[in-house]
């Protein structure tokens, strides 16, 4: 439904509102199929037990689990073609002493990371904060144990992921084209029992139909963008006739901001759990019930790192690098995610789970873009996801009326490229707003070395609370 070729995708946006069901729920059954298999059982059956382990038990499962990965990779090409990795490999080297790879080098040589080779695997892609596309093999068992992981994170708040428990979900999914004006803006997957809001129709004139559709799906989950779900959880506070079932709220892929955690749990009374991972499958940090951020030291081995590559102390802030010693299919080892968090200066948890507490995550932070119609729009590195021969990528907004994007292209960008940037542009954006392309040598950085994805100067007063 979300990733269909043009074709079928053409097809589905002209279809009836019963066809689009339809269709969407075959994926869903598709998606079970892949998700529920035996290596989802296993992991699952693990991270039961797991969560109650010793933090001795936490680390010496991560270092058997690094010694095994380790010794399956080591003929990788990018590893196997550079001296330093074999002599640490041939010797059983401390994990700290492998260099630290940057996205950068990632990119510039994802498929000498390749390990697919006997493996049955699918495709996944990121466009990252930076816009920057990188596109890379999960194996098998990679994706149903990130299924597990989420399966236990959302056992946490009461629901049952498999089982078909209400889940609604606001997070990006093209399910109408943003050319509609009237509902409806979502879709429905009978084969999980999800139902898939629009994130891109969010607006003065439509969230009260969200919170109509919200009210008569009632589901037991409400799981989304941060940006998506505070603007539900104003209209709901706006426009409820009832009260909903909700047992928890979920976000991920942004970062979760005070103003919107505080709305979003006023307005639906119920929990919000942060989710924080990675397309590459390199990290996993989720809150528990006690409001604590836990690093799920059985996804994969991380490090909080300072500017000198040290260890951050408790108190202290740094940037995550992680070993993904789940997905043999494209392993990194000691990969930079770029993202900074805070480790938590109490290491000993409410909840009573080992692992490193971590008391916030900065993350990406993106504003809105605000279209002509007034629609507030967020998460919008969907625009750059095959978007392969772009290096960097921002998008600048000054007015609604337009916005410019910057683009920092490699050598191998063409024509084509604009195109299909442009093309994704408008299905999230409309065709009334002006897009303007700035090709740049770099985009301007923050003094902290980061840059902002949406660089937008418009000041929204008043369209949060008018709503």
């Amino acid at each position: 439904m979300s990733y269909a070729n043009k074709y079928i995708k053409s097809l589905y946006d002209r279809a009836p509102y019963i066809v689009k069901v339809f269709g969407t729920s075959v994926y869903g059954l598709q998606q079970r199929a892949k998700r529920f298999g035996k290596p989802f059982s296993a992991e699952y059956k693990l991270l039961e037990e797991s969560q109650n382990w010793t933090e001795e038990k936490l680390e010496a499962y991560q270092q058997e689990k690094l010694l095994s990965f380790f010794s399956m990779i080591k003929n990788v090409p990018y590893y196997a073609g550079k001296s330093v990795y074999t002599k640490l490999f041939d010797r059983k080297a401390p994990i700290s002493e492998f260099p630290i790879l940057s996205k950068r080098e990632v990119k510039g040589n994802s498929q000498q990371f390749y390990n697919t080779k006997g493996q049955k695997f699918t495709w996944g892609h990121t466009s990252g904060t930076t816009g920057s596309a990188l596109i890379f093999p999960i194996s098998q068992q990679a994706f149903e144990y990130e299924y597990a992981f989420r399966a236990m994170h959302y056992k946490w708040g009461g629901v049952d992921f498999k089982n078909r428990d209400k889940v609604a979900m606001c997070s990006g999914h093209p399910v109408a084209l943003t050319s509609r004006n009237k509902p409806p803006f979502w879709s429905y997957d009978w084969a999980n029992n999800h139902l898939f809001f629009s994130s891109y129709h969010l607006g003065n004139d439509t969230l009260q139909e969200y919170v109509q559709m919200l009210e008569r799906f009632d589901p037991l989950l409400l799981h989304g963008y941060p940006s998506s779900i505070y603007l539900l959880a104003l209209a709901y506070r706006k426009y409820k006739k009832g009260r909903l079932s909700l047992k928890a709220v979920y976000t991920s892929s942004e970062t979760l901001l005070d103003f919107q955690r505080a709305a979003i749990e006023e307005a639906f009374g119920v929990k919000v759990y942060n989710w924080y991972g990675t397309s590459e499958m390199t990290a996993n940090i989720v809150e528990c019930e006690c409001g604590e951020l836990h690093v799920k030291s059985e996804h994969s081995y991380v490090e909080i790192l300072n500017s000198y590559d040290v260890p951050c102390k408790p108190g202290e802030t740094g940037r995550v690098v992680s070993t993904n010693f789940n997905n043999e299919a494209f392993p990194l080892i000691r990969y930079d995610i770029g993202d900074v968090v805070t480790v938590s200066i109490n290491q000993v948890s409410k909840c009573g789970r080992s692992g490193l507490l971590i008391d916030h995550i900065q993350g990406r932070i993106e504003d809105y873009i605000i279209t002509p119609e007034h629609r507030m729009i967020g998460r919008l590195d969907h625009l750059f996801k095959d978007a392969v021969n772009v290096m960097e990528a921002q998008i600048f907004q000054d007015n609604p009326e337009e916005i410019t994007i910057r683009i920092v292209p490699s050598q191998l960008y063409k024509a084509a490229d604009e195109i299909t940037i442009l093309n994704e542009a408008r299905k999230r954006l409309g065709k009334s707003i002006r897009i303007n392309f700035a090709y740049v040598d770099q985009i301007p950085r923050a003094a902290s070395g980061k840059y902002k994805f949406i660089d937008s100067k418009i000041q929204p007063t008043g369209l949060e609370i008018t709503v």
